[in-house]
């Protein structure tokens, strides 16, 4: 190839030159005849004046004679000759021009040459740079094979080693799960173990003896170290008149608040300060602290016994064991902020709602949590709540526009029944009524408190006064234990 192009550019060279070979030549045999053109005007100059001077002297020597043939045939002669040396002269000032233009021709014919020198030498220097270039080209494609052929190598690689590495997955998800089962069953023996104890502890302090093979269970009262000091119900639901106590619980603002579902005397609160903090509700004292926030903002919140679940704006919904304040599970699958979370089945499943427009359930029984449900709508969840009742797996959703869903977590999908526009700007709260899950009790931007009969969809109250209003969308209303 690159014997192609310098032959190609020797060729154009050689076109190029061809033309002025030929001008040079003429140039030459015009200088030639210009010079010998000159020495001929110089020598019939010469006659000429020799010729003047002869006539002259034959006119001094003529002098008041008539012109002799002689003289006029001179004349002739001399007029012929004044006519061939102007016709000469003429000759030589074209030859003169022509002098000067070969002259000028033969200065761009060296201009032209030292210009065929230096493109020669630049395709000298490009002809060695292509040389190199051919080289670089094959050393980098010499180098590109063996870069093939160590990528294929490490594909395999790759593979096997991900392939071995699903298996020790699986092998090591199996092995949990297997785990996960016999601790299960080992927990769920010793609580038999324990409720038979504390049943068999119960009979000998009420003086009982359990007869062995009776057809009859004799009916057993529960110790009072076992009944809550909390009284809901009829005698227990008292409206409050004055403050009882007043805690600052966090640096900054509080998003949730949430009593223990189990029923102790406990209640659970959220904050900016990505903290929950858990307060007793006798004396107002803090009994833990969690944390693993890393700093994002804590806004849904809910606990039950020694499990405590709390979401945030890091789209992650976190779970502490309460009694040892360490984190268990860290839920990760949401793609925006978590807003709200409940836990069910007594601790065993969390519910969690996001911005992401998504409601999920998570199996947290084990010691690898799993996502087992996941429902979708057109709108932010800003709040949930599910019945009193342990046995229902109907869930109600508040939303940004304002509307409400219901949900049924066993079918995996939603229900028929929905409130379209139940507030004005979006709903912050929902509740269900504890003594009557009919009822459900929800807040809103538009700062009015609803009640609502799930039943019939219908509103039963309305509630509002001039000086109350709602500017957040976390805010909320909550209905008292007995349903008054």
């Amino acid at each position: 190839m690159m014997e192609d192009v310098h032959n190609l550019i020797l060729q154009r060279n050689a076109y190029e030159t061809t033309p002025f070979v030929t001008v040079h030549a003429s140039n030459v045999s015009l200088r030639k005849q210009s010079y010998n053109t000159q020495l001929c005007c110089e020598r019939l100059e010469t006659e000429r004046n020799d010729r003047e001077k002869l006539l002259d002297q034959l006119k001094i020597d003529l002098r008041g004679k008539g012109p002799s043939k002689i003289e006029i045939k001179q004349r002739d002669t001399i007029e012929k000759l004044q006519e061939q040396l102007s016709e000469k002269n003429r000759l030589s000032q074209e030859l003169s021009k022509q002098l000067d233009l070969n002259r000028f021709q033969e200065k761009t014919i060296e201009s032209l040459r030292g210009e065929v020198s230096r493109q020669e030498g630049i395709i000298l220097k490009i002809t060695d740079e292509m040389q190199d270039a051919v080289t670089n080209r094959k050393l980098a494609e010499k180098q590109y094979i063996g870069l093939k052929d160590n990528i294929r190598r490490l594909q395999e690689e790759n593979d096997s080693l991900s392939k071995t590495s699903d298996e020790l997955v699986n092998r090591i998800m199996s092995e949990k799960e297997k785990s996960a089962e016999e601790m299960n069953k080992m927990i769920d023996i010793i609580q038999q173990q324990k409720d038979k104890i504390e049943m068999l502890e119960s009979v000998n302090k009420t003086g009982k003896w359990m007869k062995w093979g009776s057809t009859k269970d004799t009916p057993t009262e529960p110790p009072s170290s076992q009944i809550s000091e909390r009284k809901f119900g009829v005698t227990g639901s008292i409206a409050p008149t004055v403050i009882k106590a007043r805690i600052r619980a966090h640096q900054s603002q509080a998003t949730c608040l949430r009593y223990d579902s189990s029923g102790s005397d406990l209640v659970a609160t959220a904050s900016d300060d990505a903290t929950v903090k858990i307060w007793h509700t006798g004396t107002g004292k803090l009994q833990k602290t969690l944390r693993g926030g890393s700093g994002h903002i804590m806004l849904g919140i809910d606990i039950c016994g020694e499990i405590a679940a709390g979401g945030g704006t890091d789209k992650t919904c976190r779970i502490w064991n309460t009694r040892t304040e360490r984190m268990i599970h860290q839920l990760v699958g949401h793609g925006h902020k978590i807003t709200c979370a409940r836990l069910l089945n007594g601790g065993k499943e969390v519910l969690t709602a996001s911005a992401d427009r998504s409601i999920k359930v998570w199996d947290i029984a084990r010691h690898t949590y799993r996502q087992t449900t996941t429902l979708r709508h057109s709108s932010t969840v800003n709040c949930l709540d599910i019945p009193s009742e342990s046995e229902s797996m109907i869930v109600v959703s508040g939303h940004f526009d304002g509307g409400l869903r219901f949900w049924d977590i066993r079918e995996k999908k939603r229900t028929t029944a929905e409130v379209r526009c139940c507030h004005d700007g979006g709903c912050t709260s929902v509740q269900f009524n504890p003594s009557n899950s009919w009822e459900i009790l929800t807040a809103g931007r538009d700062s009015t408190v609803r009640l609502l009969d799930a039943r019939t969809l219908q509103e039963l109250y309305s509630f509002y006064h001039t000086d109350f209003s709602i500017d957040l969308n976390n805010a909320a209303c909550a209905i008292s234990p007995n349903g008054e």
